[in-house]
């Protein structure tokens, strides 16, 4: 997410985040972390983040949900279950 948020902050040339704060709730500081990833934004703060950049704050709100899915689980080897191993060691 802190990738997408540096992204969207440099696709409308980079406004300091004091400037940034001036047009939403949240500090500068709130939104330079958010930029940072030291932890996963709030879904409040990834909204304002794009409000402050001009995005449009619906469709950060859907990336936010996205990134909160769990990963799919691992798909089975093409063969499964899998062949018993030979026996070690060879037998002559």
């Amino acid at each position: 997410m802190a990738a997408q948020l540096r992204n969207l902050r440099a696709s409308t040339g980079n406004p300091t985040y004091r400037d940034m704060a001036d047009r939403v709730y949240f500090s500068a500081g709130t939104l330079s972390a958010a930029a940072r990833g030291d932890h996963f934004p709030t879904r409040a703060v990834v909204m304002a983040f794009a409000e402050a950049c001009g995005a449009d704050p619906e469709e950060w709100e859907r990336r936010w949900y996205q990134t909160q899915k769990p990963p799919a689980p691992a798909s089975p080897p093409s063969r499964w279950p899998p062949p018993a191993a030979p026996p070690w060691p060879p037998s002559s």
